[in-house]
């Protein structure tokens, strides 16, 4: 159960992640947030989840200090750490 339910977060979130840097910055926010709490670990044996929340809440905690900056290896760090984390479900 929690196999098949933690892939469909992963496979949602990384497509969410790589969608959500052309969009406006109010709607980029919102789904960086809920995508963040998402992810969040239910488990504490979970590494690859933890990774990638921990990089994805500092890609937020970035975002929303300054959406101007040049975030790109924080994206680029939260996208290759969910993409790990849902290939290892495979």
């Amino acid at each position: 159960m929690y196999y098949a339910t933690d892939r469909q977060t992963a496979q949602r979130v990384l497509a969410e992640l790589r969608n959500a840097r052309a969009t406006e910055t109010a709607a980029t926010l919102a789904t960086l947030q809920r995508i963040r709490n998402d992810v969040a670990c239910e488990r504490a044996g979970d590494h690859l989840r933890l990774q990638a929340w921990m990089s994805i809440r500092r890609l937020y905690d970035a975002f929303k200090a300054a959406p101007e900056r040049d975030l790109k290896p924080l994206w680029h760090d939260a996208i290759s750490r969910t993409a790990v984390w849902h290939e290892s479900m495979r």
